[in-house]
C-alpha cells in the first residue's frame, strides 16, 4: 500500500497504518492520529475542504461552488453528492456538477487569480440563473498565497451576485470539523453582513429561523 508514495510521504503514512493481524507483533503498535492532513495526501477522515464543500456549501443547490485548485479534490467532493434536490441540473440547480479551476504547474508558479476571475465570468455566461458563487480553496491556494478575497470582491461588483471566498484548504484542519467552522464564518462575513437594509424578506411575528438544513 505504501509503495506508491514518495519516500518522505511513505515514512509519514507508515505511522498511520497497522496490520490487523494479532499474530504479528507490529499489529499491536499505536497508530498516529489527530494530526493535520498533509497537502496532496488522501486521508480516510477527509479534510477542511471536504467539510466546507461537502457539508456546508455543497447542499446549496442554486449556487455554483468552484473547487479552486487541482481537479482531483473537486471530483472527489462532487462524486460524493448524495443529497436529493428539485430543479433542472445545469439550469437552476448545480449540486451534482463539478466546477474546478483545474490547477496545473504553471498556475502554481504564476498564481491562479486571473484564471479564477475568468472562470467566474464564464460561469455567469453559461449558467445565468445561478444565485451566486462560492470559491472553495484547495491546498495549493493557501501554499502559494493567492488573493481570492480580492478576486471575489471584484467579481461581486462585476456580475452583481454574491461571490464568497472560503479559505478551506485541506491542511488547515485535522478533520472535516474545522471546514464546517470556516464555511460558516464565510457565510457570516460575506453573506449576512451584506443583507443590511435588505427589506425583501419582511419579518413577521410567526417567523421561524432554520439554523441548519442537514442535507448531505
Amino acid at each position: 500500500m505504501l509503495e506508491v508514495y514518495p519516500e518522505q510521504a511513505r515514512k509519514d503514512r507508515a505511522k498511520h497504518l497497522a496490520v490487523n493481524d494479532q499474530s504479528l507483533e507490529k499489529s499491536n503498535k499505536c497508530i498516529t492520529s489527530n494530526r493535520k492532513s498533509q497537502p496532496g495526501v488522501m486521508t480516510i477522515r477527509g479534510c477542511a475542504y471536504a467539510g466546507s464543500k461537502g457539508v456546508v456549501w455543497g447542499p446549496i443547490k442554486d449556487m455554483i461552488h468552484i473547487s479552486h485548485g487541482p481537479v482531483g479534490c473537486g471530483q472527489y467532493s462532487r462524486a460524493g453528492r448524495r443529497n436529493y434536490y428539485v430543479g433542472t441540473t445545469g439550469v437552476n440547480t448545480f449540486g451534482t456538477m463539478n466546477f474546478t479551476s483545474d490547477f496545473q504547474e504553471k498556475d502554481i508558479v504564476f498564481g491562479g487569480d486571473k484564471k479564477l476571475a475568468k472562470i467566474m465570468h464564464e460561469i455567469e455566461e453559461l449558467f445565468p440563473l445561478n444565485k451566486g458563487i462560492s470559491i472553495q480553496s484547495e491546498c495549493p491556494i493557501g501554499l502559494i498565497g493567492d488573493d481570492i478575497e480580492a478576486v471575489a470582491k471584484k467579481a461581486n461588483k462585476e456580475i452583481g451576485k454574491p461571490v464568497v471566498p472560503v479559505r478551506c484548504e485541506g491542511f488547515r484542519g485535522v478533520s472535516q470539523s474545522l471546514g464546517h467552522h470556516i464555511a460558516n464564518d464565510a457565510i457570516r462575513d460575506w453573506v449576512l453582513e451584506n443583507r443590511d437594509g435588505d427589506e425583501s424578506f419582511p419579518t413577521t411575528p410567526y417567523d421561524v429561523a432554520v439554523i441548519g438544513d442537514y442535507n448531505i
